[in-house]
C-alpha cells in the first residue's frame, strides 16, 4: 500500500473524540483483491469502503475486473481440473479454480465513543467510552472460476452497554453471466446485503454510521411506530436470507429481483420464525453519463482520478412482504404487555446519485405501509386492527477534498407512523484521512436536530490487511 506522513496519524488521534453506535456496522472493504490484482485499495474505492464507479463495475462483475486478462491476476489461481473437461462435460466434471492463497481479510476498528444525551427530567447523561476493538471482521472473499464467486463475513463487536457477541453478517455464493448475454443474468443466494440498496447500505458509506432514518426504524406502535429501535428496526432488512437475481443491461440499466424471509422481530430476518410466506423485492435504474455499469467506458476517457466523473444515476426501488403470525412484545405507556403482529406491508423508494468532478451527492426517499394488529398478550386474541403509513428521506455529499482527506454530510429525515410524534431530523458529518492506503481515521459528528441536547461524537480508527 502506498505510504503517508507519519505525523498526520499521531495529529488524527489528538482530535478523537466518540459517540454510542447503534451496534455493529459491516466493514465492506476487502483487501483480499488488492492481494490478488497486486493493485492499490484505490483502484476500487475513493475511500473504503465506499466504492469509486470502477469498485462498483468491479462487485457487480463477481469480483472480476471489467475485460479481465490473465496477466492482471498476480495471484494464479489453483486449477482443479483440466480446461479441456469444460468442452467435455458433462461427461468429465467442468473445472474450476480456488484463489491462490487462503482468501482471507481483516478489518479492525478502534473506537473512543462519547454521547451526550438527557433524561425525562432534563438532567445530562454523558458517556465517554474507549471500545479497543469495538469491532473486527474476518472476510472470505473471491472467485471460483469464470462464473461463481463468493462472500462471506463474521463480526465480533463490543455494543455500548458493554456486552459483545459474534455474529455471521454474509454468508453467499453468487453466480455470474449464469446464461445468456454478459451481466445480464446474475443470481445470489445466501445471508446478504440485498442489491435493492445498491450505493446507500451501510457497507458501502463512508460514514461510520449507517442510514438509521432508513434501516433501524421500528413502525410496531400502538399508534404506528415512534421512532428507531436499539435491537433493530423492521422498516427495511439491512441484511437478509434471499435468492436474488441481478443484472445490467446496455451497459447502464441495472436491475435486481429477490425473495427473502420475513421481517422477523429482533431486526431484519433476526430469527428463523417457520413462517410459510416470503418477502420479495425489486429495484430498476439507469445511468447517464459516466464508466457504465458493467465497466465498459463507451468513449469516456476515465481520468487518473478514478474518483471523478460526471453522471447521473436514478431509479426506484420496492419492497412487499405479509408477517401475520409473527408476534412482537410491546407494553402500553402503563407498562401493561401486549402482542403485535405486521401483517402486509409495503416499501417504495426513488433513489438518485450525481457525481461531479470531486463531488457525489445521492438520496433516497422512501414511503412505507404496515397493517399492524393488536393481541391480549396471554392469549393472542385480537384486540384492534389498523395501518399506518411512515416516510423516510436522506441527502448526502461526499467531497474527495484531496484523496487522503474526504469529507461527507448528511442529513435524515423521518415523520413516524404514530402522528403525535415530532418529525425526527439527523445531521451526520464525517471526516476521513488515510493514513496509509489502508488505514483509516474518522473523526464522526452526529446531532439530532429536533432535540439538540443529543449529540454523538465518533472518534474511529480502522485497518483492514
Amino acid at each position: 500500500m502506498i505510504r503517508g506522513q507519519r505525523g498526520a496519524a499521531a495529529l488524527a488521534w489528538c482530535v478523537m473524540g466518540g459517540a454510542a453506535l447503534l451496534g455493529a456496522r459491516s466493514a465492506g472493504a476487502v483487501p483480499v483483491f488488492s492481494r490478488k490484482y497486486q493493485t492499490s485499495c484505490q483502484t476500487c474505492h475513493s475511500i473504503f469502503p465506499k466504492l469509486n464507479p470502477f469498485g462498483e463495475a468491479f462487485r457487480l462483475n463477481g469480483y472480476h475486473l471489467p475485460g479481465e486478462t490473465e496477466e492482471q491476476v498476480k495471484q494464479k489461481p489453483v486449477s482443479l481440473g483440466a480446461d479441456a473437461y469444460a468442452s467435455m462435460w458433462p461427461a468429465m466434471v467442468y473445472p474450476s479454480t480456488l484463489p491462490g492463497n487462503v482468501p482471507f481479510a481483516m478489518n479492525i476498528k478502534m473506537a473512543d465513543l462519547y454521547q451526550s444525551s438527557h433524561d425525562e427530567s432534563g438532567h445530562t447523561i454523558v458517556q465517554n467510552d474507549f471500545q479497543f476493538p469495538q469491532e473486527a471482521n474476518l472476510f472470505a472473499a473471491g472467485t471460483l472460476g469464470d462464473h461463481f464467486s463468493f462472500f462471506g463475513e463474521v463480526t465480533y463487536a463490543e455494543n455500548p452497554d458493554g456486552s459483545s457477541g459474534v455474529e455471521i453478517e454474509h454468508a453467499r455464493i453468487d453466480v455470474i453471466s449464469a446464461f445468456g448475454p454478459d451481466h445480464l443474468f446474475n443470481f445470489r443466494i445466501g445471508k446478504l446485503a440485498p442489491n435493492l440498496y445498491d450505493g446507500f447500505q451501510e457497507m458501502w458509506l463512508m460514514t461510520d454510521n449507517g442510514v438509521d432514518s432508513l434501516f433501524t426504524y421500528n413502525p410496531i406502535g400502538f399508534n404506528g411506530g415512534t421512532g428507531l429501535s436499539d435491537s433493530g428496526g423492521v422498516s427495511l432488512p439491512a441484511r437478509t436470507r434471499a435468492i436474488e437475481m441481478y443484472g445490467v443491461a446496455a451497459h447502464r440499466l441495472f436491475y435486481t429481483l429477490g425473495v427473502s424471509a420475513p421481517i422477523g422481530p429482533g431486526g431484519a430476518n433476526g430469527a428463523f420464525n417457520n413462517h410459510a410466506t416470503k418477502d420479495f423485492y425489486a429495484r430498476v435504474d439507469y445511468k447517464f453519463g459516466g464508466l457504465a455499469l458493467d465497466g465498459t467506458s463507451e468513449g469516456v476517457k476515465l481520468p487518473p482520478e478514478n474518483w471523478r466523473e460526471t453522471s447521473f444515476r436514478v431509479g426506484g426501488f420496492a419492497y412487499w412482504g405479509d408477517g401475520s403470525g409473527i408476534d412482537f412484545e410491546i407494553t402500553d405507556p402503563d407498562g401493561n404487555a401486549f402482542k403485535m403482529s405486521q401483517g402486509s406491508y409495503t416499501r417504495y423508494g426513488v433513489y438518485g446519485s450525481l457525481y461531479v468532478g470531486d463531488i457525489n451527492v445521492f438520496g433516497v426517499a422512501v414511503h412505507g405501509s404496515d397493517g399492524l394488529t393488536l393481541k391480549d398478550d396471554a392469549t393472542a386474541a385480537e384486540i384492534s386492527s389498523f395501518r399506518t403509513t411512515w416516510d423516510s428521506w436522506f441527502a448526502q455529499a461526499d467531497w474527495v477534498i484531496v484523496p487522503a482527506f474526504q469529507l461527507s454530510a448528511r442529513y435524515e429525515n423521518l415523520r413516524p407512523g404514530d402522528p403525535s410524534v415530532p418529525v425526527l431530523k439527523t445531521l451526520n458529518a464525517n471526516f476521513s484521512f488515510l493514513a496509509r492506503a489502508n488505514i483509516k481515521l474518522m473523526l464522526e459528528y452526529r446531532r439530532d436536530l429536533h432535540d439538540s441536547l443529543n449529540y454523538q461524537i465518533a472518534a474511529v480508527l480502522r485497518a483492514a490487511f
